[in-house]
């Protein structure tokens, strides 16, 4: 499967420290995951104290990330 990242997504994780391995963690291994938005899906993954929250399209042979974000723990 191949995995497109937008460029939102990639300014998004420079901004916020995210590694793409991390991501691909997220989406091949996530804790939740679930729809979101229209044909979009979100997944969850809690990396040392932290959990990452990733927006992403998805078919058959295709991964598109839209953003990725840390979770606010204030919330």
């Amino acid at each position: 499967m191949t995995v497109e990242f937008t460029n939102n997504a990639l300014a998004r994780m420079l901004d916020r420290g995210i590694p793409e391995a991390e991501v691909r963690s997220a989406i091949e291994s996530p804790d939740h995951l679930g729809p979101c938005l229209e044909k979009c899906w979100h997944a969850r993954k809690r990396i040392e104290t932290r959990t990452l929250e990733i927006l992403f399209t998805r078919d058959v042979a295709h991964t598109r990330i839209l953003t990725a974000y840390w979770q606010d723990l204030s919330s």
